[in-house]
């Protein structure tokens, strides 16, 4: 390989494919004159996605699909958040759903899936893990991440553990600015490291304990912490370069060597917005490159590629076969009970700040009120008090049942004795809580936060 190829290699830049075929074929033509290794994709179609891969055989592709292709793709079912994962308690469903995130990946032309986000969510305030966590507890979310790798390693994708050394504990978007953390938890990259994960991402994280620089920029957190005290000999790629938490405060020569200098092999940036993708595919990356020709020693750049392209060779297992009811099971393992059911009649008082066509018609037309009806309502034995985002009752009948369908951190801010948590607003959720309402299902998950 030249040296441009193997620069080249060390970068993983965006494809958009809503913007267009004007930056399509920018990107392509970046492909072509840069010899880059890898491509993003962001929001679009399955289909318009495969097309798009299908021209570039020698490129990498990688996406976000933490719930499922569905995080980009707005043409396939979503599958459940980490955060109702945490909630499962039949350990092997987890694997299950590591093979099928393999499956929809290699569906759609992907090689490597920037997940699972294996932040330990300690601080309940956090803006951008939140639901993208599986909890509150550095065993549960190692356990869970390690089996969710697992199988989608099996499935023949990379697999990622993000965002080292530890998103949970802040309440700043890396996105927007640069997150100081005081307190990381390391257990969960440890465990998935002894367990062979592919990729580790670094996260944008500032922590004075460990050093004077963000992680993605620190020799000491990434060499010094990754390679050598857990050591990780897989891949080490930066999340995205170009996010506001390195761009408003480093200027662009040391966002584009810290990383390499430091110890990471890939350089990632990724954007749906139509601007900053013209920018950086124009401006930015030819930037970057020519800089790093100039600056980076020829024998550290063999090194980092020399990993790449051993991760590139390796050997890809049959595809896994569909798992068509797997996204029903998981919700109805993940329900979760809190208190003690009431025995259920026939006639329902259902109390909701909006209508919800699904749970409405799952329970047989009910009486339906409003919050601001609820002492009307609470002469109904049987009540249910339907609570999805942004719905916010300070308190509701103590012989009322609560139906969470939204983040369980919204327990804090209510007072109630008895609720089913179903962690997400979909139709498979509300089939559960009302079958368990009925006696036709023992809720069995737990929840993954303290209240």
């Amino acid at each position: 390989m030249t040296l441009d190829e193997k620069i080249g290699q060390l970068f993983v830049v965006p494809i958009c494919p809503t913007h267009g075929q004007q930056h399509i074929d920018q990107v392509y033509k970046l492909l072509k004159e840069r010899h880059i290794g890898g491509v993003i994709l962001m929001e679009g179609l399955s289909e318009k996605q495969k097309e798009i891969l299908e021209r570039i055989p020698q490129v990498w592709a990688f996406q976000d699909a933490e719930w499922g292709v569905a995080m980009r793709l707005k043409d396939v079912p979503s599958l459940p958040r980490n955060l109702t994962l945490g909630a499962i308690q039949d350990l092997s469903l987890l694997r299950d759903f590591g093979l099928e995130l393999a499956r929809q990946c290699r569906l759609v032309g992907i090689q490597g899936n920037f997940a699972p986000v294996v932040d330990v969510n300690s601080n309940p305030k956090n803006p951008i893990i939140h639901m993208r966590s599986f909890g509150e507890d550095p065993e549960e979310v190692a356990s869970r991440a390690r089996l969710v790798i697992e199988g989608m390693q099996a499935g023949g994708i990379l697999a990622c553990a993000k965002h080292f050394p530890g998103h949970g504990d802040t309440t700043v978007d890396s996105h927007i600015d640069l997150p100081v953390i005081n307190t990381c938890e390391l257990l969960p990259f440890k465990a998935l490291i002894d367990g062979g994960v592919d990729m580790v991402m670094l996260g944008h994280l500032k922590f004075p304990a460990l050093s004077s620089k963000p992680a993605t920029l620190s020799s000491e957190i990434i060499t010094g912490l990754l390679r050598k005290k857990l050591g990780f000999q897989g891949l080490i790629i930066t999340d995205a370069l170009n996010m506001q938490a390195l761009a408003k405060n480093y200027p662009f020569n040391e966002i584009v060597l810290g990383p390499l200098l430091g110890g990471a092999d890939l350089l990632l940036t990724a954007t749906s917005d139509p601007e900053v993708a013209s920018y950086l595919i124009q401006v930015a990356i030819p930037k970057a490159i020519d800089l790093i020709k100039a600056t980076v020693p020829e024998e550290l750049i063999d090194e980092k590629v020399a990993r790449i392209l051993e991760a590139k060779k390796r050997a890809i297992p049959p595809m896994p076969p569909e798992n068509p009811g797997l996204r029903r099971t998981l919700y109805r393992n993940a329900l979760t009970l809190i208190g003690e059911l009431p025995r259920f009649g026939p006639e329902i008082a259902l109390v909701q700040s909006r209508p919800d066509p699904d749970l409405e018609a799952l329970l047989s037309n009910p009486t339906i009120f409003s919050f601001e009806e609820m002492d009307t309502a609470k002469a109904y034995p049987n009540l249910i008090v339907n609570i999805r985002k942004g719905d916010r009752p300070e308190s509701i009948p103590d012989h009322a049942v609560l139906a969470l369908f939204d983040t369980p951190y919204a327990l804090h801010q209510i007072q109630f004795k008895t609720a089913l948590v179903g962690y997400e607003d979909v139709l498979e959720a509300k089939e559960a809580m009302v079958d368990a309402l009925f006696g036709k299902l023992t809720p069995l998950g737990k929840l993954p936060i303290r209240l």
